[in-house]
């Protein structure tokens, strides 16, 4: 996307230091643009911050416009989907054992 109009329509156009650079076709603007990875880490981050705070997946997915499922995809591999320690099925009591008198 072009920094100075906006439009979507630029080309590659050379390097500048290793880097490729891009110009719009709509306002001539040359430039070296944001690369989409960055951009796609910078949203992941955003994503991960609001899985922090106990969001929906929904209410992510209007926030950062990330698709539901690649959120599903994070939390899976983030480890965040994981049921915490205390939700154990050892928090109802501890079951009798076989041996133990009372039986």
């Amino acid at each position: 996307m072009c920094a100075r109009c906006g439009s979507e329509h630029i080309r590659r156009n050379g390097t500048q230091g290793g880097q490729p650079k891009y110009q719009c076709k709509a306002c001539g603007y040359q430039a070296r643009f944001v690369p989409a990875a960055l951009a796609k880490a910078a949203q992941y981050a955003q994503v991960e911050a609001l899985l922090t705070e106990r969001n929906s997946q929904r209410s992510i997915v209007r926030a950062t416009g990330v698709a539901r499922m690649t959120i599903a995809r994070l939390i899976k591999k983030s480890g965040a989907g994981r049921a915490p320690a205390a939700a154990s099925p050892d928090e109802k009591g501890p079951t009798p054992e076989a041996g133990s008198p009372g039986t």
